[in-house]
């Protein structure tokens, strides 16, 4: 059937809007010209848009920086630019170790975030508590913000590990049997009365950090996460891949190692996440401390203890190591010289930097991004780069670049809710 005329003219306006909104939050504060340059619209387009915007109080003008500015006399040209509180979300990120939620605006601002215990196995627990933190935050934003702001409260967007079916909201499958199959972004938005959108939590990580780029960086990369197992999703012109199964670039379940045949005549396989994931990790350190070794890290265990109150026998020190030992205590001894400690990292960012190798290797990504704890420290981070690039093949070890994120808790919360605003502000 044919398109009416109408139909398409709406259709048309919508879609340079969309555009309009999208160049306007990369480049802000930016001039309407510079806008109707950058996309190929004429001026009156572009004006009779961010007018229409301006009215709604979503954008405001502002000077541009005099470092953008041309040389020469005359009147100023005035920009524009999103009014920051125009559109707030709040992310969450079901991760691993912890419930982690913020409440953000445009400009990439937490008005509140908060941390919870990490989901418990039943689905109807976690959705209960979650509800619970998530309403706090949405308190926070009633008690401390205009009826405005209130107003500009968009929905909310999770993050959580697994093959997440985002269009439909469901988790497709979960390390915890009873949350697969479950509808997470009805049942959320039923108890919350506001839109949700789920997906992947790594993906939004990758999201998350495009968004918050500004357009400053390139706009396809490969985003290699290290945490409890690893990812690496690949982003394309602003686009997460996610495959048919909806997966993430699970680079942590490819095979990196086969051992010899046992007595039955098999080869154990061993993925990359069983050799370098911080699941990994930790297990090894504490068979180290078992065995009486890594000397380092069992005194900043035993200095813990006492701290608490606790005398440091060694019971007490094999409950810690079995129970309560963590990532940051991990980095704390390889900083203060244990050598078993130094020698697992080593072996562990090898592994990394071979995995690495194989998605550059293979997708040619041109621009890589490592995000993870176990790179907080600049000597695991120079390690891994010069792992990586020794493996890397052809013009890549010259001309891939490999940048390291500041390490942030909250990263997959803030991903959430910048993905959260692209969906229900930028591209509407």
């Amino acid at each position: 059937m044919k398109e009416k005329k109408g139909s398409s003219l709406l259709e048309t306006r919508r879609r340079n809007r969309v555009w309009i909104k999208s160049t306007i939050f990369k480049r802000e504060p930016v001039t309407r010209t510079a806008v109707a340059e950058e996309l190929g619209l004429t001026l009156p387009t572009i004006t009779t848009s961010v007018n229409e915007m301006m009215a709604e109080g979503l954008l405001q003008e502002l000077s541009l920086p005099e470092e953008r500015l041309a040389g020469g006399a005359g009147r100023k040209p005035t920009a524009v630019a999103f009014r920051p509180n125009a559109a707030l979300a709040v992310g969450v990120e079901l991760g691993p170790y912890a419930t982690r939620a913020v409440l953000m605006n445009l400009r990439g601002e937490l008005l509140a975030a908060s941390e919870e215990a990490a989901g418990t196995r039943s689905y109807t627990e976690m959705l209960e508590k979650l509800v619970i933190q998530i309403k706090e935050l949405i308190k926070k934003l009633a008690e401390g913000q205009g009826s405005a702001e209130k107003q500009s409260l968009l929905g909310v967007g999770v993050g959580l590990p697994g093959f997440i079916e985002c269009e439909n909201g469901i988790i497709r499958s979960h390390r915890e049997p009873d949350w697969s199959g479950r509808p997470l972004a009805a049942d959320l938005s039923e108890c919350l009365d506001l839109p949700v959108f789920i997906d992947n939590n790594v993906r939004l990580r990758a999201v998350g950090y495009g968004m918050e780029q500004r357009g400053e960086q390139p706009d396809s990369f490969a985003y290699f996460y290290i945490s409890r197992g690893l990812a690496c999703p690949l982003t394309v012109k602003d686009r997460v891949v996610s495959g048919y199964s909806f997966g993430a670039g699970e680079i942590g379940h490819t095979i990196l190692q086969v051992e010899n045949e046992d007595a039955q005549g098999k080869g154990k396989q061993r993925c990359l996440d069983d050799l370098a994931g911080e699941r990994a990790i930790l297990q090894e350190c504490r068979r180290l401390l078992e065995e009486g070794k890594a000397p380092v890290l069992k005194r900043l265990l035993a200095e813990e203890q006492c701290l608490r109150g606790s005398q440091p026998t060694e019971s007490v020190l094999e409950r810690t190591a079995s129970q309560d030992l963590e990532m940051k205590q991990v980095l704390k001894a390889q900083e203060q010289g244990d050598p078993d400690i130094q020698a697992v990292l080593e072996e562990t960012i090898e592994y990394l930097g071979i995995a690495l190798a194989n998605v550059v290797n293979l997708v040619n990504p041109g621009y890589v991004v490592v995000d993870g704890y176990l790179m907080k420290s600049v000597q695991n981070q120079k390690r891994l780069e010069t792992s990586a690039r020794e493996k890397f093949f052809g013009l890549n070890e010259e001309e891939v670049q490999i940048v390291f994120k500041p390490f942030d808790h909250f990263s997959g919360a803030k991903g959430a809710a910048y993905f959260l605003l692209r969906r229900l502000f930028l591209e509407t």
